[in-house]
């Protein structure tokens, strides 16, 4: 068992701090140990803000955190962006027990129509709230929703990649090419803490929902919360804490349910209800490791990110990026790539807010 743990660790390590490779991706290796894959999933929802923060490279869970996390690391705040993450994760684990009796009884409840409500109360209420920019939203939302309608028909293995990279992660990178380089070795994290317990908890009851729903990611558990948070501080430790807390209520789901809300859990053999115990202990032991070494992880990286020009480091990344969707799905996934990048830079010249894009998920939902 402790070496099917540390597999977990190492592998989910990896897949955190590693720009564009997502744990789905080793889970294509063929690893079927419940442990493992568990271990590693969790791990990596602690650690994905590392290249999100000091690349602006997000990941499926935290895209809407891309530009409020690398706009502190380049004004000085990295470090305190790892300490937000690593922390309102560990809360979102501990938050997570007690929950999870409520949980299993609503997982039960659940039905399709249930969500399509959720999902178009969302829609709403992002235009409710653009105010003078509510045609522009309207318009990136639908172009998104027809953008996610089309990629998810076609034969691509990692469609969220070239989605996400492209709508938040490349327009990130180009805006910021000629910038300054991410730096703060401070990680003390400037909120009250009962400030910072509320916003973990918020996420942790965001990404309890956003788990009971097929196809409703982290990132559209996110443009929820940033209608109640108050700063970029507060909406990054409610986004951390909601990539944490619905990997671990999507498991939950599939030991009451069977039901499967997430690529990772979908490799796993059948369990019973009667396992949670154990592996809501093990989720305590796996937060308190990475805590140990989560922080010091990342300082190494950051200080070796340092050493590079950054308009070099940032234009390696994009050939990076784009090499891998290459690798993945070929010119078709290259393509949609580049596809979803235009649309991203279209939405950052409208001076839309970000959270429109999201329509790429919710668009399919309601029309699925």
């Amino acid at each position: 068992m402790l070496w099917e743990v540390l597999e977990g660790l190492l592998l989910g390590t990896f897949t955190g701090i590693t720009p564009g490779i997502h744990v789905n991706t080793i889970g294509e290796l063929g690893l079927r140990d419940p442990v493992v894959l568990f271990s590693m999933g969790l791990v990596h929802t602690f650690l994905d803000a590392i290249p999100s923060a000091f690349l602006g490279i997000p990941d499926e869970g935290t895209a809407l955190s891309v530009l409020p996390a690398h706009r502190l690391a380049i004004n000085g705040r990295a470090m305190e962006v790892i300490r937000i993450s690593l922390w309102a994760s560990a809360l979102a684990v501990l938050f997570s027990i007690p929950l999870s009796l409520l949980y299993l009884r609503l997982a039960a409840l659940y039905t399709p129509e249930t969500g399509k409500i959720i999902v178009l109360l969302l829609l709403v209420l992002m235009l409710l709230t653009a105010r003078e920019r509510a045609l522009a939203t309207l318009v990136i939302i639908l172009l998104s929703g027809l953008l996610g309608v089309i990629v998810f028909r076609l034969p691509l293995t990692h469609p969220y990649y070239h989605i996400f990279t492209g709508l938040f992660g490349i327009p990130a990178i180009l805006v910021g090419i000629r910038g300054n380089p991410p730096r703060g070795e401070d990680s003390s994290i400037r909120m009250r803490s009962v400030s910072f317990m509320e916003f973990s908890l918020l996420g942790t009851f965001v990404g309890m929902l956003a788990s009971l729903v097929p196809a409703f990611t982290p990132s559209q558990g996110a443009v929820l919360a940033s209608f109640f948070s108050r700063d970029e501080r507060a909406f990054l430790t409610a986004v951390f804490s909601i990539n944490t807390a619905n990997f671990t209520f999507s498991f939950m789901n599939y030991l009451a349910t069977g039901r499967v809300r997430n690529g990772l859990i979908a490799k796993m053999p059948p369990l019973s209800q009667g396992a949670l115990p154990f592996y809501l202990i093990l989720s305590l032991g796996i937060s308190f490791l990475v805590l140990l070494y989560g922080e010091p992880l990342a300082l190494a990286i950051l200080r070796a990110v340092r050493r590079v020009p950054y308009g070099y480091l940032n234009g390696g990344v994009l050939i990076f990026l784009f090499a891998l969707s290459y690798l993945f799905d070929g010119f078709l996934g290259a393509f949609v790539l580049m596809t979803s990048s235009l649309l991203g830079l279209f939405t950052l010249s409208l001076g839309v807010a970000r959270r429109a894009c999201m329509g790429v998920l919710m668009i399919p939902i309601l029309v699925g």
